[in-house]
C-alpha cells in the first residue's frame, strides 16, 4: 500500500472536527509474529488430535477384523477428533491469517483517537479514545522501527477472570515519534 493510499484510507474514517496527526501502513510480518504463540500451542494440540484419531481408527479396524463386522456407530468414532484437529490446524495457521489481514491494514493517530483499520472490501476500524488508554509502551529496533503497545482500560472476560485488552501498532516507522503522539493523546484533558 503506498503512502497516498494509506493517508486516504485514514482520512476516510475521520469524523467532524477530527484531524489526522500520523498514519502509516500496518506491517503484516510483525503482526503475524504476534500470533506465533498461538501457532506454537496449536502444534501439540493438532498432533494429539491426529494421534487420537489414528489410534481410534486402528482400534476400530482391529475390532472389525476380529469380528468380521463393526458394531453400529463405531465406524464414525475416529471422526470425533476432527473438530479438535481443525482447531489445532486453525491455531497453526493463525499467523498466516493475521498476515493476510494485515496486508491492507492502516494505523492512524488523530487528535481524538488511535485507529487500526483493516480490510478493503469489508473494513473494520478499531478505535482507542484517550480515556481508554491506560498505558503506552514501545519497543524500538535498531533501524528506528518498532511496535507501539497500548494497554486499554477495557477488559475481556475469559475463563480465568478478566484480562485487559491490548492494541498493538506493529512495525511502525519512527516508533518513538508515534508512541509520543499516543502518549500526548492520552494526556489530553477530558472534554466535558
Amino acid at each position: 500500500m503506498n503512502s497516498g493510499d494509506v493517508q486516504l484510507s485514514a482520512q476516510s474514517e475521520l469524523q467532524g472536527g477530527e484531524s489526522l496527526l500520523w498514519s502509516g501502513p500496518a506491517n503484516p510480518g510483525r503482526s503475524a509474529l504476534s500470533a506465533l504463540p498461538a501457532a506454537l500451542f496449536g502444534i501439540p494440540f493438532a498432533g494429539f488430535a491426529f494421534f487420537w484419531m489414528s489410534s481410534a481408527y486402528h482400534s476400530t479396524q482391529n475390532l472389525a477384523n476380529r469380528h468380521n463386522t463393526l458394531p453400529s456407530g463405531f465406524s464414525v468414532f475416529p471422526l470425533f477428533g476432527l473438530p479438535f484437529l481443525l482447531i489445532g490446524l486453525g491455531l497453526i495457521l493463525s499467523p498466516l491469517g493475521v498476515y493476510l489481514k494485515g496486508r491492507s491494514g492502516v494505523y492512524a493517530v488523530t487528535n481524538r483517537r488511535v485507529m487500526v483499520i483493516t480490510g478493503t472490501t469489508s473494513r473494520s476500524v478499531k478505535s482507542v479514545i484517550p480515556t481508554d488508554i491506560a498505558e503506552v509502551d514501545h519497543r524500538e529496533r535498531p533501524d528506528g522501527t518498532g511496535d507501539v503497545l497500548i494497554r486499554t482500560n477495557s477488559v475481556m472476560r475469559t475463563n480465568n477472570g478478566t484480562t485487559q485488552i491490548m492494541v498493538g501498532l506493529y512495525g511502525v516507522p519512527n516508533v518513538k515519534e508515534v508512541a509520543g503522539l499516543v502518549m500526548k493523546l492520552r494526556a489530553q484533558p477530558v472534554a466535558s
